[in-house]
């Protein structure tokens, strides 16, 4: 069994969407006249044209998205004003409120010419565009470089070009002249703006903020008209402003853009409406149930072969340790490190996704030279255990009777941490899953949870003396277990080396092993300074970093033999060739299979124990094959070794952010059976036979 429980280095990598064959989203940069005069203005449109069951993102996209960015070139003596919008549409996905264009679109802008410009020179426009384009099951990011020509002439348009741009600009917003009022109030929201009476208001009508954090977008919204007064209240949220921005679409034809300032005395709604309640009570069912899930799955990584040496040690040196005060804070301050590494992890793959990238648990292991990085930090801590050099937090045998002191046991949280959050297990995964979907406040207590989970065990330790007082006393034969803990770090290490020859070349393997000697002769050089209380004995390790730091700077990794194998395949796929055995994972053939048979599909890495253990137990049992075949059932393997984009977004539509992940298919039907997280050959003998 490979023990391949990794380090998680905490730094963002852009894992970009998979290139379609064609664009989702048709885009093209159009002018209202062809030869504008100078020292005028012209009207110039950006069209945006999605595929069907595909839509584009407003100014504010709501609770999740981006919105278009823009860089324009110009030449000089030529200006581009603010782009104008049209109002958009509500879409609610999984408790989350989008706002989106369904169908074309078009946004304005003001192109503005100098005096100078010499009438007949021709002029060049261009503008790099960056949005999200999503259909009800996917999104992805595109961009685009747009251009349009023109000769500086005279002033006027064609007579069908300012129908269509007429067209467009009746759908921009306009904004109200009047002005506006609105207060917050114990949770509710007031906003009250003068309107005509003439004003037809549809059923429908919503307010639609141009920043979030005012009110809750998803909250229930209520209009009520007063002479020529329209008044709207909803929840507010936890933000605060002075100024509020937002869009009102009144009817089928007429949206107003509402500048709204913040009254001191709150404003009275006039009618009595019961308002929403603020917290969603299934949304507190599911906060609590995945916050528990991620505190017992954080437990149970304690077991990993990487982690439960450094947990054992720091919980032994707490053995009979009479001052309380000492006990508790350090307990405290392994706990705070712990909780702080989830934490700044979570943080970091909420924002990546909020920016449209396809990242999940574990993301960092996707990238070879952070593998290196890990085995050469697994082959320190080992090496460190069996004794070729020493390290405060790390030490052992009589050193643990002494007191390390709470900066000490915080860092070893850190590390304990760092060690164990690429792994998953049971728990973890629907926990983390649910954590990407769920408000980010409840998504990062979540995430806190799992490193609660971590520290729990030394939490105990250090706050229950009668358990300190059950455990054996230090002494001697500490620094027997600590050499014997090296042993699982090693086979770490080992394992680590296994992931990386499935995501390189031998070339870059081979690098990585003359790093690990260069490690493991630098680290026993400073053992020998330190025998002999030579000072400065860390330059031996510090040369040895920078040099393997410069080597994975310069150094690519290449394609592996097995990523080579895997181009190999994808091509059989599209070109429609037979398969046979385990399928790599393709959603159109999955699609394609589960209509004239059942599909076994899981999703697995290289670098995920739970994995591995499950397919050599399990999947790959000879008992399991023969029902598979005997059951006709296809099998299909989504490897997630490399952080492929496409299975990044499958594994998030079903509200996981990591490995593993078992679904099973019966025929005829594209909503699956997830199977635990725990394979048995029983179990899936099971499934084949009820299928079959």
């Amino acid at each position: 069994m490979i023990a391949s429980c990794l380090l998680m280095v905490c730094f963002a990598i852009s894992v970009q969407a998979s290139e379609e064959d064609s664009q989702k989203m048709a885009a093209s940069l159009l002018l209202e006249s062809r030869s504008p005069a100078a020292g005028t203005e012209t009207s110039l449109a950006i069209r945006m044209s999605p595929q069907a069951g595909w839509h584009g993102y407003w100014l504010n996209p709501g609770d999740a998205g981006f919105p278009m960015q823009l860089e324009w070139h110009l030449p000089e003596g030529v200006t581009v004003g603010e782009l104008q919008y049209p109002a958009p549409e509500p879409m609610v996905l999984s408790d989350l409120m989008n706002y989106i264009y369904h169908g074309d679109y078009a946004l304005l802008a003001q192109l503005k010419l100098a005096d100078d410009l010499p009438e007949g020179i021709p002029i060049s426009l261009a503008v790099d565009i960056r949005y999200l384009v999503c259909s009800p099951k996917l999104c992805i990011p595109e961009q685009q470089s747009l251009q349009a020509q023109f000769n500086v002439g005279e002033s006027g348009a064609p007579k069908a070009a300012q129908e269509r741009f007429d067209t467009w600009r009746r759908q921009i917003l306009k904004p109200l002249e009047a002005s506006a009022a609105f207060s917050v109030n114990d949770g509710q929201f007031v906003l009250s703006l003068p309107l005509p009476e003439s004003v037809e208001l549809a059923e429908d009508i919503r307010l639609y903020p141009e920043i979030n954090g005012v009110i809750s977008n998803t909250a229930p919204q209520s209009f009520v008209r007063r002479g020529e007064r329209l008044f709207m209240t909803t929840v507010a949220a936890e933000g605060s402003a002075s100024h509020f921005h937002g869009v009102i679409a009144l009817n089928e034809s007429m949206a107003v853009r509402v500048n709204a300032i913040l009254q001191a005395e709150g404003l009275v709604f006039p009618t009595q409406v019961s308002l929403p309640p603020k917290e969603d009570d299934n949304l507190i069912v599911v906060s609590t149930v995945a916050v528990l899930g991620a505190i017992l799955g954080g437990l149970l990584l304690n077991l990993m072969p990487c982690v439960f040496p450094i947990l054992s040690l720091k919980v032994l040196s707490l053995a009979n340790l009479g001052d309380e005060r000492v006990a508790r804070s350090g307990a405290l301050a392994y706990t705070l490190g712990a909780v702080l590494v989830c934490l700044l992890l979570g943080g970091l793959i909420l924002m990546l996704r909020q920016f449209g990238l396809q990242v999940g648990w574990a993301f960092q292991l996707q990238r070879p030279e952070i593998i290196v990085a890990l085995i050469l930090l697994m082959m320190a801590i080992a090496l460190n255990l069996a004794g070729l050099f020493e390290l405060g937090t790390l030490s052992s045998g009589g050193k643990l009777q002494h007191k390390q002191g709470p900066v000490g046991d915080f860092w070893t949280g850190v590390l304990a941490a760092f060690v164990a959050t690429p792994c998953t297990g049971p728990f973890m995964a629907t926990a983390l899953g649910a954590a990407l979907v769920l408000p980010t406040g409840v998504g990062l207590m979540v995430f806190a949870g799992l490193g609660l989970g971590m520290a729990l065990p030394f939490l105990l330790v250090g706050f229950i003396p009668a358990l300190r007082r059950r455990m054996p006393r230090p002494g001697a034969w500490m620094l027997t277990a600590k050499r014997f803990f090296a042993v699982p770090m090693f086979l770490t290490a080992l394992g680590l080396v296994w992931v990386l020859m499935q995501q390189s070349d031998n070339q870059y393997v081979l690098l990585a092993l003359l790093l690990v000697l260069l490690l493991s002769l630098g680290l026993w050089l400073t053992g020998l300074f330190q025998q002999a209380g030579r000072q400065r004995q860390w330059w031996p390790l510090v040369l040895v970093l920078i040099i393997a730091g410069g080597s994975l700077m310069t150094v690519s990794p290449g394609m592996s033999a097995k990523a080579a194998n895997s181009e190999t395949a994808a091509k059989a796929i599209e070109a429609d060739t037979e398969t046979s055995g385990v399928m790599a994972f393709d959603e159109q053939l999955l699609s394609a299979l589960v209509k004239k048979q059942d599909v076994f599909v899981y999703f697995s890495a290289d670098w995920c124990l739970t994995c591995k253990v499950n397919e050599k137990t399990a999947i790959e049992r000879q008992a399991t094959q023969a029902a598979f075949a005997r059951s006709n059932t296809a099998v299909m393997l989504g490897d997630w070794t490399g952080g492929e984009p496409e299975i990044t977004r499958f594994l998030a539509k079903h509200q996981r952010s990591g490995v593993p992940l078992y679904l099973w298919y019966q025929k005829g039907n594209l909503e699956p059976s997830v199977l635990p997280q725990v394979l048995t050959s029983s179990l899936l003998i099971e499934q084949a036979t009820g299928a079959g």
